[in-house]
This record gives C-alpha cells, structure tokens and sequence, in this order.
C-alpha cells in the first residue's frame, strides 16, 4: 500500500466518521423534538433517514470540493463566480435530493420500515434545497480557510527558501572574493622570490596547493569546526614563514574543547593575515602574533594580537578597510545578524589586538579532526609555536 493511498484512505475514514457523527447529532435533534411534542416514534426509522441523508452528501462531496476548487470566489471575479455558485446550488441540492429519495425508497423497504413517503416532490425539493444552502455555504469557507492558510504556509515557505537562498548567495560571493583576496596576495609573495629564492618559492607553491585542496574540500560549508579552521591557517602560516623566515613568530593557543565550537569558513585566515601585515611590515626584527581561542560560557572568544604599532585614527574603522577584515565582518553579520562580536584595539604596550565572540555551537563528533593533540600543553591548551 502506497503513502498516497494510505492518506486517501485515512482521509475518507476521517470524513465517514464526521459524517456519521452529523447524522447522529440530526438523529437526536429529531428524536429529542419527537419526543417533546409526546408524539410516537420509530428510533430506527429516524436513523436511517438521518444517515441516508448524510451519506448521500458525503457521497456528493467529492464532486462538490471538485467544483469549489475549480472556481473559487476571488476579488477579481466575485461578480461572475456568485451567480455561478448559486446555480450549482440548484444542482447539488437537487442531486443530493434525489439520492436521498432514491436510497430511502430501497432501504426502508429492504429493512422492513415499509414504503418511504417522501410526500410532494415539489415542495421537498424546495424544503431540501433551503437545508442544503448553509451547508454548501459552509462547505465552501472550510475549503477557503484552508486554502487560505495553505497558501499562507507555502508562501512563508517560499518566502524562508529564498531569504536562505538570497543569504548563502551573498555569504558564498564573500568567499569567492576572499579566496582569490587570499590566492593574489600568496602569488605576488612566491612572485618575489623566484628569481631571488627558488627554493623557497617552491616550498611557498606547495603550501599553497595545500591550502588551496583544504579550501576546495569544504567549499560548500558556511561553518566548520574551529579545528579545520586551525588546519587552514597552519597552511597560511607555512606559506608565510617562507617569506619571512626568522622575522615572524606565529603562537597558537587554542583549548582542546575550544577546537569542537563551529566558526564560519576561512574566518581566521584574514584575521591573522591583518596581524601578520602589522606585526611585521614595520620592524626589522621579530613581528610576533598570537592567536588564543577558548570557550566563555556560551560564547567562543578567539583572540588575534600582534606587536606593530597599531592603527591610526579609530581601530574599529579599519575593518572597513580592505577585503579580508570587511568582508569578514560582513560575513558575520549575515550569519549570526546580533549575535556577533568583532573588536579591534590598540594596545597600550604597542601592538594591535582583534577579538572575535560567537555564539558558541559545538560541531558533531564526525565533523572534528580527532587526530591527538601536540603534547607541549595538552593539559590545558593546544599550543604550538611556529617560528
């Protein structure tokens, strides 16, 4: 037995139970005023008159829902649907009169009630036709609420597939700008070195195939553990480091359960990129950035510092500046709206500190890279010196 023929046998059962329990409820208002007005009365005659006429409807309702959704009343053509409905009225309760006649005719006789008088035709049609009216009447708006709020349904529906669309549209073209942002930047830098380093230029192109195969792997996620995130930017700092060897000094402090929390795709890359150009493009010596992340009730803190000499002006108006830290904080925004916080301060021994806070999600079991944690600081913290 298929679904849809389960639900067109569960939804017939539904309407014969309804119905019988219609003509139950006709049956004791007859009864009940037979027995008011002392007058004798056949329990069973009443019964099966009542549910003849039940039955007899339910039998025409398919027609009649037919007819109703064929040619709904709208705003538009009210004028033409009213007479419209008026004259089906005529029809469905002649229809509905003469089945009853007809099957009362035969039943009554076949149970032993005897003939079935039905006295004159021409003013029970009448009598039928001013019963049938509110019942097709409220047949019709049952079956227009709930066309109504079915429409209602599919059109808030329809309305949240395109908000969805319309967002992962606007927050993949963001990563389309940051990966080629990112993809530039890395070739400009193995363009320096070629002719000056070819080895290093060559180790930079492999670390950049590495990071490139990691990006496209999860290319169709909005959010991944802070884990694959960490892989990522291990990537971004090997190429790094093959500039600029021994002027930079990168530390990653990132607690194990900090590791599990969902960030969005290749939000640290940028974040650190922006530290790394502070930290080391005005100093000949060391430019040290730090990256700490850890839980804080229900939120995730990661923390990016550096040892430039920071930003003139306002900190906060930087990430507006440039493709990584903008589109960045415009990433943020379409996926958490409020629920987001991203900080940048001037720090007042020198040097610039970001701070990113988000609603801490924790990503499940299969989406985590379990592979151990480097054993320097697994008790309290995944740290790793990259130097």
């Amino acid at each position: 037995m298929t679904v849809s023929f389960r639900s067109q046998v569960r939804r017939f059962s539904l309407l014969f139970v309804l119905w019988t329990l219609i003509g139950l409820a006709t049956t004791s208002i007859v009864l009940t005023a037979e027995w008011a007005s002392r007058k004798p009365v056949s329990v069973g005659y009443v019964l099966l008159r009542e549910l003849t006429g039940a039955y007899t409807f339910l039998l025409l309702l398919p027609g009649l829902l037919l007819f109703i959704g064929r040619f709904p009343i709208q705003r538009g053509n009210w004028w033409r649907r009213l007479p419209l409905h008026f004259a089906f009225t005529v029809v469905f309760g002649s229809a509905h009169t003469l089945l009853m006649w007809g099957t009362r005719s035969l039943l009554f006789e076949l149970l032993g009630f005897g003939p079935f008088d039905y006295g004159l035709m021409g003013y029970r049609f009448l009598m039928e036709y001013l019963k049938q009216l509110p019942a097709y009447w409220l047949v019709y708006s049952v079956v227009a609420v709930i066309a109504y709020v079915k429409r209602a349904r599919e059109r808030e529906l329809q309305t949240a597939q395109l908000r969805t669309q319309l967002t992962e549209a606007r927050l993949n073209a963001l990563k389309m700008q940051l990966n080629p942002h990112f993809l530039f930047n890395a070739l400009n830098l193995v363009s320096s070195l070629v002719r000056a380093d070819p080895d290093r230029a060559d180790t930079m192109i492999s670390h950049l195939s590495d990071f490139l195969r990691q990006t496209l792997r999860d290319s169709d996620l909005q959010e991944v553990p802070l884990e694959k995130e960490l892989e990522f930017l291990g990537a971004y700092v090997e190429i790094t480091k093959a500039r600029f060897e021994e002027r930079l000094d990168i530390e990653i402090d990132v607690t194990p359960e900090a590791r599990t929390a969902l960030v969005p795709h290749l939000v640290l890359q940028p974040l650190v990129e922006n530290a790394v150009a502070h930290g080391t493009a005005h100093f000949a010596t060391v430019g040290r950035v730090r990256v700490a992340g850890w839980r804080d009730g229900g939120w995730l803190r990661v923390r990016v510092e550096d040892n430039g000499p920071g930003v003139d002006g306002d900190p906060q108006a930087a990430l507006g500046r440039g493709v990584g830290l903008s589109n960045t904080l415009e990433r943020l925004r379409t996926l958490y709206g409020q629920q987001h916080r991203l900080d940048l301060v001037n720090l007042p021994e020198g040097g610039l500190r970001l701070t990113l806070e988000l609603p801490w999600r924790e990503s499940g079991p299969a989406a985590v890279d379990t592979r151990p944690v480097p054993d320097e600081a697994s008790a309290v913290s995944a740290r790793a010196r990259l130097r």
